[in-house]
Order: structure tokens, then sequence, then C-alpha cells
């Protein structure tokens, strides 16, 4: 299997261009290893790095001054440009001038709809978006363990919701236990998304935390989707406040067994759309069944009708099957790591109800 780097030198060359563009920051995170801020969004003071394959498989960085030094520590050249200041801000114009420094010219592979029109201006630039898209799907070991990591993590926050969820607390400060918990496993602040919804609200699907209180058997689908240094982890459980209803224990059983199905077929050579029909079946709920997670938390594989993506060692897929209905919904997620011959579960958590 070649490295991503190999993969985006090949696709560069496939491209007629000189030089590939990283301007997706979780395209960034994919050829650098450098975690781009998401959490605080666009910055007043500089745009969000970019990273520059070189022919020769060394990396540039265009970034900030204040991101120049992490970026150095994993073995990039940095043109950087005024980040932080008390003088006049020109983020756009900064960015714009280490570009042209750093590309010289030269014809540029990149993502244009990742790309600032004002950054591509005065650029020849080839869009190679759906080629890296591909190029992504397959993981090298350091993201596998990146994402072992955030899946791990994941774990915790599982236990952690099993642990708090109970009649009289709100979804919000069950939230806020379950953050709390991600975070110390984590080690760290880190980029967080959560489906935390209980009662009537499970039956539609999802939603953030709300001010709902928790009352006796109730269910709540706790989905956990957080960010380890720059690579995701998912998760989901549905659990139950006291004991779950006759209906509960059935749409349990058949997500349940419908997951099941789905990791015993994951294998080299089955298509989205093979794996989505078999682990969907008769049941009808209303979004995929599972999708690849990495640098971002939805990518390919997705695992979806008429989906022709056929699924190949070292892919990362997330199969989320469910069943709603009669005022409550059940769903569960695991994450599993294709191979040579099957596939590896990397989810530990719970899924009892």
């Amino acid at each position: 299997m070649s490295s991503r780097l190999d993969r985006a030198r090949e696709l560069t060359t496939a491209a007629g261009a000189d030089v590939f563009l990283a301007a997706r920051p979780s395209s960034v995170t994919w050829l650098s290893g450098y975690p781009v801020d998401i959490e605080t969004g666009p910055s007043p003071y500089a745009l969000s790095p970019l990273v520059l394959l070189e022919p020769d498989g060394s990396l540039v960085a265009i970034a900030s001054e204040d991101d120049a030094p992490a970026f150095e520590e994993l073995g990039c050249r940095v043109v950087s440009f005024p980040g932080f200041t008390i003088d006049a801000l020109d983020p756009v114009g900064n960015t714009r001038r280490a570009l042209r420094k750093a590309v010289a010219g030269r014809r540029v592979a990149s993502e244009p709809g990742w790309l600032p029109a004002a950054l591509a201006e005065g650029h020849e630039v080839a869009d190679v978006t759906d080629d890296v898209v591909r190029a992504r799907t397959i993981k090298d070991e350091d993201e596998l363990d990146r994402i072992r990591t955030a899946i791990a993590v994941c774990d915790a926050g599982q236990r952690a919701a099993r642990e708090h969820a109970r009649p009289g607390v709100s979804e919000l400060e069950l939230w806020g236990a379950i953050r709390v918990a991600l975070e110390l496993a984590a080690g760290e602040r880190i980029p967080a998304l959560a489906d935390l919804v209980t009662g009537p609200r499970t039956e539609h699907v999802g939603g953030p935390p709300s001010r709902r209180i928790l009352e006796e058997g109730d269910l709540v689908i706790c989905d956990l989707v957080p960010r380890v240094d720059g690579y995701w982890g998912d998760s989901c459980a549905t659990i139950a406040v006291g004991e779950p209803k006759e209906m509960a224990r059935r749409q349990w059983a058949a997500s349940r067994e419908a997951l099941a199905r789905g990791l015993d077929a994951i294998r080299p050579g089955i298509s989205g759309h093979d794996l989505d029909a078999l682990v969907r079946g008769a049941l009808d709920y209303p979004h995929h069944t599972g999708h690849g997670i990495g640098g971002d938390f939805h990518e390919e594989p997705r695992i979806v009708a008429g989906s022709s993506t056929v699924l190949e060692p070292g892919m990362v897929v997330a199969l989320e099957p469910a069943c709603y209905g009669g005022g409550c919904g059940v769903r569960c997620e695991y994450v599993a790591v294709v191979t040579d011959d099957g596939c590896d579960v990397l989810s530990r958590h719970e899924l009892e109800l």
C-alpha cells in the first residue's frame, strides 16, 4: 500500500501539475499531520494554513508565524506570514504573497472549492478534488493510530453517558458530564459533535442536547463524534433510563442484528451499495447506513444506496443502523477498519440497553 505522499504525488503527475496544494483543512492534516484549528472558526488575523507537496516529496507550509513552529516540528519548511499582530490586519494579502513565493509560478494541483478565489488568482490550478477524496480513503498506519485514539475517547464518553443518564438530569447536564469525560480521555480541549436526544426526541433521529429533563423509562440516543489530533472518532449507543419498554427492546434487537450483519460483511470487494442493502434490510431509517471517517467526520466510503465505492484494506467505516417509530428510536454504531480478509472492529463501547 503506497503512502499518502506517494498517492498525492501520483495524482499531481496525472493532472499534469508540478506541485500539489492541500487547501481543505482536513487535507492539510492528511498531508502534514498538523491538526488545523476548527473550533474557533475563521481567524481575523490569518487565513487557514495551506501545505504544498514538492516533487521531491518534501512539504512546504504556507502558514502564519503563530503556526510556523508546529509545522517545523513536523518537518515542514515554512513560508510564513504575520499572524496575531498589533499592526493593520491583512490576512488575505499576507497569505497571497506567501503563496506566490512558495509556488513560484508552477502549475498547481489543488482543491479549488477550498481555495479562496483571492488566493487562486494568478495561479494555474488543476482541480483534483475527487482524486484527493479517493486517495484519502486508504489510511496509513499513523492515521489509523490517531483514529484508534479518537475511538477510545468515544468509548470514554459513552461510559460517562451510561453513568450519568438518570431521571431528573437534563440533556445539557448529561452532555456536560460527557464532554468532561471526552476531554479528560483526550488530555486536552477537543472539538466534539453530538446527537444527544431523550424520550420522544429519539423518534426524530438526533439533535443537540436541550433543557429536557430525563424521565424514568426514557431512551437516550448518544452519538459522539470527537476530533483528537486532527482525526475524528464516531460512536453511538442507545441507553434505557430504567426498564426499557417492549417497543424499545424490539427496536434495539433489530438495529443490533443489522449492525452485526454489517460487521460480518465488511471485507475488500463489497460495494457501499451492497453493504447498505445488506445492513438496512427491512429497516426504514431515513439516513445513511454508514460512512468513512478520518480527517473529516463523514467521508468516503459512504454506505448508501447507489454507492459504487468498493471497500479496500485500510478504509475505515462507521456503521449506524437504526429503528425509529412509535414514539421512540434506537441507533447503534461501531467503527471498523477494513483488513485483507474482513475487518477489525475498533469500537469497544457497550451497546446493551
